[in-house]
């Protein structure tokens, strides 16, 4: 099943690499924004610029959001122009921001208080930045399954937040794969200027794993004579991703130079 994720991943970007281009450009442009305007208070005053960052990180995540439900039709194998992802851009403003100020709240917390606590030199403040280090990895590890579950399940938020507990916890190994994937194409997009994959880059990964991560639970509604969780980890997912497989077809390697020769 990873195989075929990570091909049909790299296919669907590929397939996409102008409209992710234009969208991460304008995430980078809000992101240049709200740099200057941060610098511009942070030396003067700490809190303000904490403040800013939690407000630009809740503003900048609405554009991120409105991708979603682009990134949902491509893991579908269908499409959406990016006259459709400005439309939803409205749409998206509310759960956006709601969840960028809750991943600035996290990030300034560790940013702020990890640091703090160790510099405190004793062992209760040791004990405390390595309790808040592992609260902050695995804040990382869940609310990744948030924007997932909302492009494709279209739940609410409590919901969606729920969902992410749920999917991590019955799915940790590949939750950590998932992670580790993401950190891979972050790493690459620094290389290129943040262009590609970046941002959507790693929301089509994010919905991509999430749509076949829930062929397991469509077969296990087929399957309830199937109680404990070692029965329940035999999923065949060769069968189960068989279809968008067939759809996806061989790519040959010059298919993604010369499609029309394809």
């Amino acid at each position: 099943m990873i195989g075929f994720y990570l091909k049909k991943n790299f296919c669907d970007g590929w397939d996409n690499m102008f409209q992710l281009l234009i969208v991460n450009l304008v995430v980078l442009l809000c992101g240049i924004a709200a740099f200057f305007a941060i610098s511009a208070v942070g030396a003067a005053n700490t809190g303000v610029a904490m403040l800013l960052t939690i407000l630009f990180s809740g503003i900048g995540m609405i554009f991120v959001f409105a991708y979603g439900e682009s990134a949902a039709a491509i893991a579908n194998f269908e499409s959406l122009s990016l006259k459709d992802y400005f439309r939803a851009i409205p749409g998206s403003a509310r759960d956006g921001f709601f969840f960028g100020v809750l991943t600035g709240v996290i990030l300034t917390s560790g940013i702020v208080g990890i640091p703090g606590y160790i510099s405190m030199k004793n062992p209760a403040g040791l004990l405390f930045g390595i309790i808040l280090f592992w609260l902050e990895i695995f804040a990382v590890l869940i609310l990744q399954w948030f924007l997932p579950v909302r492009s494709l399940m279209h739940n609410n938020f409590g919901k969606c937040l729920k969902k992410s507990f749920i999917l991590f916890f019955d799915n940790t190994g590949f939750s950590v794969f998932l992670a580790l994937y993401t950190f891979v194409l972050l790493l690459l997009s620094v290389f290129l200027f943040f262009l590609l994959p970046s941002v959507t880059g790693v929301v089509l990964a994010d919905v991509n794993a999430l749509k076949l991560r829930m062929y397991k639970y469509d077969w296990l509604e087929k399957h309830p004579e199937l109680k404990t969780r070692k029965e329940q980890k035999d999923v065949p997912w060769e069968e189960l991703v068989q279809n968008d497989r067939d759809i996806l077809g061989p790519r040959k390697f010059k298919s993604f130079i010369f499609p029309w020769k394809d």
